[in-house]
């Protein structure tokens, strides 16, 4: 399937949000199909003996064929702490699903979560994990609304699963496409933050806004995750690690064995503008290690983005970047220039280029609070 976007000259610009500049020269974006043997290695769903497990769901002809399970889904969730869901698609609408405290929701090898709500608003999301603790979900299959014909969608919003304010969540093999927004979207929209959450194994494929957005949280691991096809609005990337204001954190982020595959952006990106301060006693620390990132044609491989507007305070701390393979970008590692506090360590990288390696490492040596640890 081609899907094609046509763009004389994108801009990306943050001024509180997102602060970066990209220039993306008449492009066109075309979906690639990511080979089957890529998505084995990291779509790997759990297995579980289900087979005589009691259903808490109606099995009549009229509850399977309805266009609309919402209410009775979330009746279900509400009212038991395991949810096995039924062994075939279910239609959920504007509201999405609510998972509270101490839930654990399992995919069957046919379940499915169809979203037929639009996306137009902040909290437009699927699968709302919200002001919750002790959530497992496990197998889910979740597709959104970018292909709706409804014209009413509006914004960068809607999330595939969204964990805000939330901790103690784990999300295991998911496979995410479709969302009008991010396909996991992880902190908070209040100033606060979520903590300890793991998304482990999945695949997350053609999301409109992010693969994963991180912008608030404390204790968080992405390992073993593909995510490809990323496309539509801006920021357009793989994984992006960016705050939303100054209230967020960003502290113990942990990424591992991430495979990321032509994303329109970059395959990581990491932008901590929003941490840009005039006062010294509002700095914030943060801490980020991206071990064993793959990269395959995206624009760039990764992006940082550090205090744009040069203010006298901006984040300070660590990124450590070990093990990382990219190829087949523009340019593998895109940065601002300007000086940051952040230290910045590369170990181990591989860029197939050499000329895109030697000028990585030109680019890398100019670059301050940035170097190449030997090996």
């Amino acid at each position: 399937m081609k899907i094609k976007i046509k763009s004389k000259s994108i801009l990306i610009l943050v001024v509180g949000f997102f602060l970066m500049s990209l220039n993306f020269n008449a492009q066109e974006f075309s979906v690639q199909n990511v080979p089957a043997s890529l998505v084995n290695q990291y779509l790997k769903p759990s297995n579980f003996n289900l087979g005589k497990t009691a259903s808490l769901f109606p099995t009549d002809k009229k509850f399977r064929n309805s266009t609309d399970h919402t209410a009775a889904v979330q009746k279900i969730i509400d009212k038991n702490k395991i949810v096995i869901l039924p062994d075939f698609k279910l239609f959920i609408n504007s509201k999405g699903l609510k998972i509270g405290s101490d839930k654990k929701i399992i995919f069957r090898k046919n379940s499915s979560i169809q979203f037929t709500g639009s996306a137009n608003g902040r909290f437009s999301d699927v699968v709302k994990i919200y002001n919750a603790q002790n959530v497992e979900i496990i197998n889910a299959v979740i597709v959104g609304s970018r292909y709706s014909k409804s014209k009413t969608q509006t914004g960068q919003w809607s999330s595939g699963i969204a964990i805000l304010n939330s901790k103690n969540v784990t999300i295991t093999n998911a496979k995410i496409s479709d969302t009008f927004g991010d396909g996991i979207f992880i902190g908070s929209e209040d100033g606060i933050f979520s903590e300890n959450i793991v998304v482990d194994g999945g695949w997350v494929n053609k999301v409109r806004r992010n693969g994963i957005s991180v912008t608030s949280a404390k204790n968080v691991v992405l390992k073993n995750i593909l995510i490809s096809n990323t496309y539509g609005h801006d920021p357009q990337c793989g994984i992006d690690i960016e705050p939303s204001w100054e209230k967020d954190i960003l502290k113990n982020i942990y990424l591992k064995n991430i495979y990321t595959y032509h994303n329109l952006a970059a395959g990581i990106s990491i932008n901590l503008n929003a941490f840009n301060r005039q006062i010294a006693s509002n700095v914030k620390t943060t801490d980020i290690t991206i071990e064993n990132h793959t990269d395959e044609a995206s624009r760039h491989g990764l992006l940082t983005s550090l205090n744009t507007d040069n203010q006298p305070y901006d984040a300070q701390g660590i990124i450590k970047i070990k093990n990382a393979k990219w190829k087949q970008n523009q340019s593998p590692y895109w940065f601002t220039p300007n000086k940051h506090s952040i230290e910045i360590e590369f170990s181990g990288v591989i860029i197939e280029n050499q000329n895109q390696k030697k000028d990585f490492e030109t680019n890398v040596k100019s670059l301050h609070h940035v170097k190449i640890l030997m090996e």
